[in-house]
């Protein structure tokens, strides 16, 4: 079991020297990391500052409250620093880094008692305990550091560099050299199947010496392969888990990265409702080119459609929306208002009304074919998602 000894001074005096030192715990904390991280190169990663200065409060507070007598078993500072030793031992280091960082905080933790000391006229002689207490503790901390950097590390799945050359936008001449580790039968055009993030039956989610697997955003199941093999596999997974399935094109190995891409929109498009699956439950991306290149940057697509729809915009939701169904339908063919309303299962008067309101508001535009096309696909973009949110 994890834990750390510490035992109050029998001295009261020294009890108050630590009590005093709680107030200036935070600052001391800060000024400890801020020496580890500018004198220790190993910790100069401006990232780790504040990981670091979480973890010396932890140690400080600790400290103080054994030495203040609060009953305390540390098993959470010590796992704190056997986690760091793990990491360490992981990343290929030695502990010369913490050794030099264990030094930095004990002189720092001794020179502010020696200084509060000092305020409060307290003799030395009466804390030397603290000394001793000080100087047991950061060794326990070191020895901890030690058991987890001493930790077996785990062998590293040689499909994970290759899913990671893949998928990451820098090309790598490695490929085959990583292939070859991982036992993956290169080929030069492969195919990208995203499955929704969820529990898939183990066998489904296994690699094989075609398909390369690996994990997407939100904990999608990204598969790498040739089209054959893939597709069996998705069509598998839509069947064993009721999920839809993106499926792309086949593209040239070193443009697995956009392929991903394009698999993660069209999901998030079918989350969307933009886009809908084919009846075996694959989102084949090769019929969906035209949605997937209009809603390549969200923000900016959405931004361009409330433009181009900004005459809706003043509409209240419910009308807004009743307005754009109604648009869309009519922009597409231009049909008679008793076939709109056919279409949107509403009496014929209603098209009637609706259409007076849309030519009032758009006008001119209505009848410009380069601007009927520009609206038809903000109308197409946006009209999902504002019946997703009348929904909500």
């Amino acid at each position: 079991m994890l834990r750390i000894n510490l035992s109050p001074p029998p001295n009261p005096i020294a009890r108050e020297l630590v009590v005093a030192c709680r107030p200036r715990s935070r600052v001391l904390s800060r000024r400890i990391a801020g020496r580890i991280c500018h004198e220790v190169a190993a910790f100069s990663d401006p990232r780790v500052h504040d990981v670091i200065e979480e973890a010396l409060c932890e140690t400080v507070a600790l400290f103080i409250d054994a030495m203040a007598g609060a009953p305390v078993r540390g098993a959470a500072v010590a796992d704190i620093y056997q986690r760091l030793g793990s990491l360490e031992g992981r990343a290929g280091h030695n502990l010369d880094a913490m050794r030099a960082a264990h030094h930095i905080a004990t002189q720092e933790s001794w020179r502010e008692m020696s200084k509060i000391a000092g305020e409060l006229e307290l003799p030395l002689a009466a804390v030397s305990y603290l000394a001793e207490a000080l100087m047991d503790y950061q060794h326990q901390l070191l020895e901890h550091a030690m058991r987890g950097f001493a930790e077996p590390v785990p062998p590293t799945d040689p499909r994970l560099p290759l899913y990671a050359a893949l998928v990451g936008d820098a090309r790598t001449p490695d490929l085959p050299v990583l292939a070859g580790r991982a036992g993956w039968a290169v080929t030069e055009r492969v195919a990208v199947a995203v499955m929704p993030a969820g529990p898939v039956p183990a066998d489904l989610g296994l690699p094989t010496e075609h398909l390369l697997i690996g994990q997407g955003e939100d904990g999608a199941m990204i598969v790498i392969g040739p089209s054959p093999e893939l597709h069996h596999r998705a069509r598998a997974v839509v069947a064993a888990t009721g999920r839809p399935v993106a499926v792309t094109w086949e593209v040239l190995l070193g443009d697995t990265h956009h392929a991903v891409r394009w698999g993660l929109r069209a999901l998030a498009l079918l989350t969307e409702q933009v886009i809908r699956p084919s009846e075996d439950g694959i989102v084949w991306c090769a019929a969906h080119q035209s949605e997937l290149c209009l809603h390549a940057d969200p923000m900016l697509r959405r931004f361009a459609d409330e433009q181009l729809l900004a005459p809706l915009l003043e509409e209240t939701p419910k009308r807004r929306l009743a307005l754009a169904e109604t648009m869309l339908v009519w922009l597409r063919t231009r049909p008679s208002a008793p076939v709109v309303a056919d279409h949107l299962m509403v009496h014929e008067q209603t098209v009637r009304h609706r259409l007076k309101r849309i030519k009032e508001l758009f006008g001119d535009r209505l009848s410009d074919p380069s601007e009927t096309v520009g609206l038809l696909a903000a109308l197409e973009s946006t009209t999902p998602r504002w019946r997703r949110d009348l929904a909500c």
